[in-house]
């Protein structure tokens, strides 16, 4: 069977060529991965909130696909304020810092998977840490990416063990930030109705990773796409971690040379990393645009802000 393929210009001068096919797969489960994870979030909502019955899995699903694609054009993760307003229509009462509290709670084993990534590029020698990383590669050099589920299970089971002194603590910050952590309060209920369902969702984000490399004509293994995912997100998680693109192009290159066994061409990791990145953002915007529009009851963006304006104004009040 013939290969769909997309010409694009690559940044050597030559033509980078896509495959259509795995680029929509990419682009379907990377949807599919950010509604999954949606379901973790709505669960730790209404273990805060028991008698929002107004509040539905839809709706918490709209809020964070409106947030995901505004993340992506507005500075400091400024979608992530939409996202918060629009559940709070929903819910009679809420205030904005318990459901800030249930956003700490959605990204507690996110941010467990994010280290345990990070590790894993220690451990192999691919973070630029000249007294560490070294000692470490050497030492680890044969572990697989299946290492990450490991440290990820072992810190989850740390952060269980933890959950009930930590929500004695965090009693005292006060009743609006405690009701957002209220899930923290029954570690099981955490782990099979929030942990479960953002492990699922990772899955499929390496699935949608391992679709891209495929579609860039990268080498396309559970490795790769691990490595891939451990350069986007351990920016978030720890201060030394990847941050600029020139730096996570290098990393890219190193690591997957490595586990490919070959070298591959900056000039093609850096049209992977950009043509990723432009197709889910080109995907997600429009998907925002048209969520926050119908919450706003406008299509017209002008008017938006300024409703958007008004209703931030009297939350605020």
């Amino acid at each position: 069977m013939n290969k769909v393929v997309a010409v694009l210009p690559s940044f050597d001068g030559t033509a980078a060529h896509v495959d259509v096919r795995w680029l929509l797969a990419g682009v379907l489960l990377h949807i599919l991965s950010q509604a999954v994870r949606s379901r973790g979030w709505f669960n730790i909502l209404r273990a805060s909130y028991p008698h929002a019955r107004e509040l539905g899995g839809r709706h918490v699903m709209a809020a964070s696909f409106a947030a995901a694609g505004l993340n992506g054009l507005l500075p400091a993760r400024g979608g992530d304020v939409v996202k918060l307003a629009f559940v709070r229509r929903r819910i009679d009462g809420a205030h904005y810092p318990s459901l800030i509290a249930t956003a700490v709670a959605e990204t507690a084993f996110e941010s467990l998977c994010g280290a345990a990534l990070l590790v894993w590029l220690l451990v192999r020698g691919w973070v630029p840490m000249p007294s560490v990383a070294g000692a470490l590669s050497a030492a680890g050099a044969s572990m697989h990416p299946v290492v990450t589920s490991v440290l990820a299970l072992a810190a989850l089971v740390v952060l269980t063990a933890a959950a009930r002194p930590l929500g004695r603590r965090l009693a005292r910050a006060g009743s609006r930030w405690r009701r957002g952590l209220a899930i923290f309060s029954t570690p099981r209920r955490f782990l099979t109705r929030v942990a479960s369902w953002q492990a699922l969702a990772r899955l499929i984000r390496l699935a949608s990773l391992f679709c891209f490399l495929g579609a860039f004509a990268l080498p396309a293994t559970l490795g790769t796409a691990a490595l891939v995912m451990a350069v986007q997100g351990g920016a978030r998680v720890v201060p030394f971690a990847p941050v600029s693109a020139g730096m996570r192009i290098a990393l890219l290159n190193c690591g997957i040379a490595g586990i490919a066994g070959h070298p591959v061409a900056l000039s093609a990791i850096a049209a992977f990393m950009v043509g990723m990145s432009a197709t889910t953002f080109s995907v997600m915007l429009p998907i925002s645009a048209v969520l926050v529009g119908r919450e706003l009851g406008t299509r017209s963006p002008r008017l938006a802000l300024q409703r958007a304006r008004v209703r931030l104004q009297s939350a605020a009040v």
